[in-house]
């Protein structure tokens, strides 16, 4: 999942009730029958069978699963394989791309004392001037607002996070003059995050700790050196999509493959490729009746961008929804499930079984959002970060198995209570 700090609120409503259908042979089969014997279905095991497999690769390949690089390939054929076996016919979907790189990260403080500071470019960062650049700091309240520059011409701005994309930020503070962007989360916490565009900004943008933010803005006459080197490549990427019809109305499923550059991505989102990768095996052995796409997104933490590159092309119209799993075994976490459309249904399920459920805010946060913005109902399910977000820890070791598979059985229940019948 890309970069967020989501808002939670605690909510308990009951599910509706799912139509059942009775007749003869010729007519749809009993939805009732799939959305009991979906979430039953789910194998821990063969959950846990997708997480080493995803594991293995990122071990091979650097310890890494980003997209663009040989280890996120290596995904799309294991995925790729996984359906096949399972009896469908998956497609390979390639689709432009920019990968990124970060080559030199380095700030210093300069008055009116001297000492290092830990800088990260937001992903898709311009590089700054050769040598670098440096100059007085400057005050931009969260930097949402245009107003908020004021002042800031020729000077490193510092903005706090939140309210607005960060891409947001960058364009005021390039408007104002600004030669540089300093972000900072306002509560304790990293900030691992992407711009979502490679050309989204004219001026560097770095995150830098809340402590260091603070005391800059707090100093009399700060001034910053700030080096910063990125490299970004035109190159492509794919998804992996598969389904049990070719054409007409299907609720759509999806999961992003790709892992962050710091660590193989076991949790995030390794979880949810696996929960999709067992729903899909269910589906085809359980409930070939219903009218299910699956999808595998490329480029998620760069911004959404292989779920974007579909959304741009798919007619809305011919989706019943959109399903996305996004980190569904955090250590201490809990079952998270968005807000939307579908969360009375989903948080019926865990009433029904006295589990606890919370509805979260996801806004732009994951994979479900360019299909929001085009008009297609969506929800999912998350279960929040811990300390091997976006870090090398997040590996096997890192991953609940147990709330995996509860949050799995859920994620069954929802395809088969909201996918369509297939009638012919």
């Amino acid at each position: 999942m890309i970069a967020l700090r989501a808002a939670v609120c605690i909510a308990a409503v009951l599910v509706a009730a799912c139509a059942s259908a009775a007749g003869p042979a010729t007519a749809p089969p009993d939805r009732d029958r799939y959305v009991s014997e979906l979430p039953r279905s789910v194998s821990t095991a063969r959950l846990r069978q997708h997480l080493v497999a995803l594991q293995r690769v990122a071990d091979t390949h650097g310890g890494t699963r980003i997209a663009g690089g040989p280890g996120y390939a290596a995904s799309v054929r294991y995925v790729r394989d996984q359906l096949a076996a399972a009896g469908y016919r998956p497609q390979v979907s390639t689709f432009p791309f920019t990968s990124y790189r970060e080559r030199r990260e380095v700030a210093r403080q300069l008055t009116p004392v001297e000492r290092t500071i830990r800088v990260e470019a937001i992903d898709y960062s311009p590089s700054t001037p050769t040598g670098g650049l440096r100059g007085r700091v400057a005050p931009a309240d969260n930097g949402c607002e245009p107003g908020d520059f004021a002042g800031t011409r020729g000077r490193i701005a510092i903005a706090s996070r939140g309210v607005c994309f960060i891409f947001q930020k960058a364009q005021n503070a390039a408007a104002a003059g600004a030669t540089a962007l300093l972000v900072f989360n306002p509560e304790p916490g990293p900030i691992d995050a992407t711009l979502g565009d490679p050309n989204a900004s004219s001026i560097p943008v770095a995150a830098v700790e809340a402590p260091i933010a603070r005391s800059l803005l707090g100093a009399e006459d700060a001034t910053v050196s700030l080096e910063i080197t990125t490299e970004k490549r035109r190159t492509s990427s794919q998804n992996v999509l598969a389904g049990t019809r070719a054409q007409g109305r299907v609720l759509l499923v999806g999961a992003h493959l790709d892992s962050v550059l710091a660590g193989a991505g076991i949790n995030d989102n390794g979880s949810g490729v696996a929960a999709v990768l067992e729903i899909a095996r269910v589906v085809r052995t359980r409930a070939p009746g219903l009218a299910v796409r699956f999808a595998f997104w490329s480029g998620e933490e760069f911004g959404l961008i292989g779920s974007r590159a579909y959304a741009s092309s798919v007619d809305a119209a011919q989706l019943a929804g959109y399903l996305n799993f996004d980190m569904l075994g955090t250590r201490g976490g809990k079952a998270g499930v968005y807000q939307g459309p579908f969360a009375q249904r989903l948080l019926g399920y865990f009433k029904q079984r006295g589990q606890r459920a919370e509805i979260v805010d996801l806004t732009g946060r994951s994979d479900h959002f360019p299909f929001e913005q085009i008009g297609v109902p969506t929800g999912g399910l998350f279960a929040g970060v811990d300390k091997c977000y976006h870090a090398r820890c997040d590996r096997l070791g890192a991953v609940d198995l147990t709330l995996l598979k509860r949050l799995a059985s859920a994620a069954a229940f929802g395809v088969a209570s909201i996918a369509p019948i297939r009638t012919g």
